[in-house]
């Protein structure tokens, strides 16, 4: 069982292998990672604590379905929509997706099941009608009817098989297996709310979802982030009013805030690793030309100035 402690944020992202991840910290305080998982003969379950918040773009690199339970009382967004708390998330292969981690959103349980495994115990035109349905995500949420209590066992036996994991035989921890995976076809046989007629303003949720997802792939290509408005507007495809739009309809915050707090991300990163440079150097790379109001606007978001960064 892995059983690891992140502080650094670029440090647990490349551990996601089975996610193609870009992720930048959108709150402030210093990142911190508590990640267990346990590879299982027919599956990965897992838990997370993450200390800050995030906004992920991600995309599921294989023929998987990657399952989120959160376990708290804080709703998270997908996609710009809000979902209710104690809601599963269902991401499936191919799948582009932003996913907000809430700050100090407690506990979370992770369980990934390779799509022929699970079509074994749940069916394979149910697998096939899950992965329709999870695909309209990008214009309304899946919602399930009352999966509180199903959701709550399912956290449970993660829980107690992480913690004994080392005191069980393989035949007990095959037989907690096989209960895992039919207390989670338990909970996707909950039949989901279909989607209602879409307004005006919910039709146009793919097109800013399109928009967004480009201006990520730009900004997160770019080593520098010496970039413009009118050219990420340019790079996406929209006219300046689209963009700044879309990024508050979806992600809550102008391209300008992400931009900055993307820069923030990446210079506490190279202040850590690139030891041959002065911190003027780094922070000159990406455009900073006031080191002292960057140095408290540093100070504001990560609770350290750069040279205690460099120190550790």
């Amino acid at each position: 069982m892995l059983d690891l402690q992140y502080t650094c944020l670029g440090e647990y992202l490349s551990k996601l292998k089975k996610l193609d991840i870009y992720a930048t910290q959108v709150t402030s305080g210093k990142f911190l990672c508590q990640y267990r998982e346990l590879q299982l003969p027919k599956l990965i379950v897992g838990d997370r604590f993450i200390s800050t918040g995030l906004r992920l773009h991600t995309m599921l690199k294989q023929d998987c379905f990657y399952i989120i339970l959160p376990n708290n009382n804080h709703d998270v967004s997908i996609n710009g929509h809000l979902i209710d708390a104690n809601q599963p998330i269902i991401f499936a292969n191919n799948q582009e997706m932003l996913f907000n981690v809430p700050k100090n959103s407690q506990k979370y349980y992770v369980i990934i099941i390779n799509s022929e495994e699970l079509a074994e115990y749940y069916g394979r035109e149910n697998v096939d009608t899950l992965k329709k349905t999870i695909e309209t995500q990008a214009i309304k949420p899946i919602k399930f009817i009352n999966p509180k209590n199903h959701q709550q066992h399912l956290c449970l036996i993660i829980e107690n098989l992480l913690n004994q994991s080392q005191l069980l035989s393989y035949q007990a921890v095959f037989d907690i297996q096989e209960r895992l995976i039919a207390s989670l076809c338990q909970l996707l046989s909950l039949s989901f709310l279909g989607c209602p007629l879409l307004n005006i303003e919910e039709k146009n949720k793919p097109r800013q979802l399109a928009i967004v997802n480009r201006a990520l792939k730009y900004i997160h290509s770019n080593s520098t982030l010496k970039i413009t408005i009118p050219t990420l507007a340019k790079a996406s495809f929209c006219c300046i009013r689209s963009l700044e739009y879309s990024f508050m309809e979806i992600l809550k915050m102008s391209p300008k805030q992400y931009i900055i707090k993307r820069r923030l991300q990446l210079i506490h990163h190279d202040l850590k690793v690139k030891k041959d440079k002065s911190i003027k150097e780094i922070i000159t790379t990406y455009g900073v030309v006031n080191q002292g109001r960057f140095a408290q606007d540093y100070y504001q978001f990560f609770n350290e100035y750069p040279h205690q960064t460099r120190d550790r």
